[in-house]
């Protein structure tokens, strides 16, 4: 250290601005607010080393979690068959006839619009997501209107206790098995 740096430095320290071995030349005041904080960082190491330290938790995944979104799909299409069903028995049971005066196609527009509004009383009591599952009730809605003539074939037993022996009876003579019923026309299947 030559002489003027030499002079430069007591200078310093006579003004009071020099370092000396109990204050630093730069950094903050030592006030409260930099002692809580100081407190707080060590705090937060603290806590960031326990937590390193710490074991991972793997939890189990849950096997039905993984199937649910699949299992309501199918719950929504059985639910909108079955809604088909009711709202036919519903219609027979108003109308209280074997046969219907009406066309074909408002047949199948009463059965649809009375199924769609039950399906929507079965949604509520089963609590299933309304917009997300609407599809698959409607299509369980479709298929269970154009099939259910298959099913009063297959086991005539049930729906005459439900409906009559006379509305059965007249199924299974205008309608043929193993076809789909669509707006009084049969396809094959």
């Amino acid at each position: 250290m030559d002489a003027s740096q030499h002079r430069f430095y007591q200078r310093m320290n006579a003004s009071g601005h020099g370092s000396n071995a109990n204050t630093p030349l730069a950094g903050p005041s030592k006030n409260k607010q930099f002692v809580r904080n100081q407190h707080l960082s060590a705090m937060l190491e603290r806590h960031d080393a326990l937590i390193g330290q710490a074991k991972r938790t793997q939890f189990r995944r849950d096997p039905v979690a993984a199937i649910a979104p699949y299992l309501s799909v199918v719950l929504a299409f059985a639910m909108g068959g079955l809604a088909a069903i009711i709202a036919l028995f519903v219609r027979f049971q108003l109308a209280g006839e074997v046969t219907s005066p009406l066309s074909p196609d408002v047949e199948l527009t009463l059965d649809i619009v009375f199924a769609i509004a039950i399906a929507f009383m079965l949604r509520e009591v089963v609590s299933l997501s309304a917009v997300k599952r609407m599809g698959a009730q409607f299509a369980g809605i479709l298929l269970a209107i154009v099939t259910m003539h298959n099913v009063v074939h297959a086991m005539p037993e049930p729906f005459e206790r439900l409906f009559s022996p006379a509305w059965v009876s007249n199924v299974q003579t205008t309608t043929d098995a193993g076809t789909l019923q669509f707006r009084g026309h049969s396809y094959h299947l």
